[in-house]
Formats: structure tokens, C-alpha cells, sequence
């Protein structure tokens, strides 16, 4: 590879860490098929991942000059991937570990998460957390309740209001009969 050729694959890493979720996984141990079906259940999720040289990426890294860029460095070694998603910041993390859990080999060295570095243990946390989509209906549920409660409340007083004119009603049927 020459030297513009280098620059250019510099240049397209620098872009993928400007994405939402970009993580660094160690794919040692996986076989042609069972990187064939992580490649094709990322794609399925919209998340895409490529095989990188180690070098490079750290060029890519101070280029895109992202905060904490020197504690990603320590990760680039051996067999790296990156995987990254520009739609979900935590889709990635979800489906790196259930892969590795289904397949028991790989492991997720690092990533960066809304431009925070986060280790091995804080992506196995947050890839536990409910997706964005998931968390905006609960805060919309959240925010809806009391309005729903009201609502009841409202609806509630004139029918409240017709079982008691119905019942004195009832009561003095009663006394007069």
C-alpha cells in the first residue's frame, strides 16, 4: 500500500469515529463462518464493521482527535475490527456480546460511545440498557400518566355525578312507595 493509499484508509477510519458508537473487538479465535454471521447480523442491524491494521488506526485516532484517544491506543493490539453504527450508539455493544456469548470466542476490547471512551465492563453495562426508541416511550408514558389520570378524573365526575342523582332518586321512590 502506498503512501496515498494510506492516507485515504486514514482518513475513512477518522470518519468512523465521528459515529455514535464505534467499539473495538478482538476477533481471534473466529472462523470464516462465524465471522460471516457476525458480518451478516450487523448488516441486518444496519451496523458495519472492518477489519483494520493497528498502525493505521492509531494515525486515524490522533487525526480525528477525540479526548481520551491515548487510552484507545493501548487497546490496538493483535487482530483488531472496528464496528460501528451511525444510527444506534449502543446496537454494536448489544450484538458484539451476544455473539461472543452464543459463540464463546472474540471479546469487545474497547469503544467510544458518544465520543466517551468506555472499557470492556462499561460497554457489558450499557449494552444492557434500554434502546433510545425504547427509552422515549417511557418517558412518554412518564409524561402521560398524569394527563391520563386527569382525564379519568374528568370523565369520572359526571358519571359520578348521574349514580348519585340516581340513587336519591332510587331513595325517594323508596320513601314514597
Amino acid at each position: 500500500m502506498d503512501r496515498q493509499d494510506k492516507k485515504k484508509v486514514v482518513d475513512e477510519y477518522a470518519q468512523i469515529f465521528s459515529e455514535p458508537g464505534v467499539y473495538l473487538l478482538d476477533f481471534m479465535g473466529l472462523n470464516v463462518a462465524e465471522a460471516t454471521e457476525l458480518r451478516r447480523t450487523l448488516r441486518e442491524k444496519n451496523v458495519s464493521m472492518r477489519v483494520v491494521k493497528n498502525t493505521l488506526l492509531k494515525r486515524a485516532l490522533q487525526k480525528a482527535d477525540i479526548s481520551g484517544s491515548e487510552v484507545l491506543n493501548e487497546y490496538l493490539e493483535g487482530p483488531t475490527s472496528v464496528v460501528w453504527s451511525s444510527e444506534d450508539s449502543l446496537a454494536p455493544a448489544r450484538l458484539l456480546l451476544s455473539f461472543i456469548k452464543k459463540c464463546n470466542k472474540g471479546a469487545v476490547k474497547a469503544g467510544l460511545v458518544d465520543g466517551i471512551v468506555v472499557n470492556k465492563d462499561e460497554i457489558e453495562a450499557i449494552s444492557k440498557l434500554p434502546g433510545k426508541q425504547e427509552l422515549y416511550a417511557q418517558v412518554a408514558m412518564i409524561l402521560n400518566a398524569p394527563l391520563v389520570k386527569l382525564a379519568q378524573a374528568v370523565n369520572a365526575l359526571p358519571l359520578k355525578f348521574v349514580r348519585t342523582v340516581d340513587a336519591v332518586r332510587e331513595k325517594s321512590e323508596k320513601e314514597e312507595g
